[in-house]
């Protein structure tokens, strides 16, 4: 029943992959969404705020910090299942890269809308869990969005995460190329690109206010 709904019978595998995807999502919204709040917090955002840069910059730099952490992070996590859960992983270095490229967009889209609402809302916990559960929820982390009623798969279609951890499912455990998987590469950076745009729109009004 797995292996018709999933498309695999690596369900140790299947679940792993999303967690690390998920991982690697929710690193960047604690660490990145986080950041322009810290710094309000210790007072240093305004002096920030006065440097003749753009302000911009100021974000882009936090998300580079999360982005090399969530891909330490996944590095880890690949060889610690290899080595001591004995998970094989199909694909090969290039196709993984790729795979990880295409969900940057989504992630600092998302990581941008977090630190710009956080810092305008002054409160971080509560909307990152929120938006931690939601993502669990339709992104299919640990089961097929299939088994969910259509509306929720509606939902989950309009995430780049959904389409990203599909097809790093693709690669890595149904060993499949970047051509088979290209639906999934295709929308996934789409989306993603749209998150990106909207956080930095997201981020201009809240730095006017």
């Amino acid at each position: 029943m797995f292996q018709k709904v999933a498309g695999t019978e690596n369900i140790m595998g299947y679940i792993v992959i999303g967690t690390m995807v998920w991982m690697a999502v929710n690193i960047t919204m604690w660490n990145y969404g986080g950041y322009l709040r810290e710094e309000q917090l210790r007072g240093t955002l305004e002096s920030n705020w006065l440097c003749p840069v753009n302000k911009f910059s100021i974000l882009l730099g936090a998300g580079i910090i999360s982005m090399v952490l969530s891909i330490m992070f996944s590095v880890i996590g690949i060889i610690e299942y290899r080595l001591i859960y004995g998970i094989k992983f199909t694909g090969n270095l290039i196709d993984w890269i790729v795979v990880f490229l295409i969900l940057f967009p989504g992630v600092y889209g998302l990581g941008m809308i977090f630190a710009s609402l956080i810092l305008w809302a002054k409160e971080v916990n509560a909307a990152v869990n929120v938006a931690r559960g939601i993502m669990m929820i339709l992104c299919g982390i640990t089961y097929p969005i299939y088994i969910m009623p259509n509306w929720m798969q509606a939902l989950a279609k309009f995430l780049p995460f959904t389409f990203g951890i599909q097809a790093a499912r693709d690669i890595l455990i149904m060993d499949k190329t970047l051509l088979e998987t290209a639906y999934n590469l295709i929308l996934c950076s789409g989306e993603g690109i749209i998150f990106l745009i909207l956080g930095m729109l997201v981020f201009k009004l809240v730095e006017k206010e």
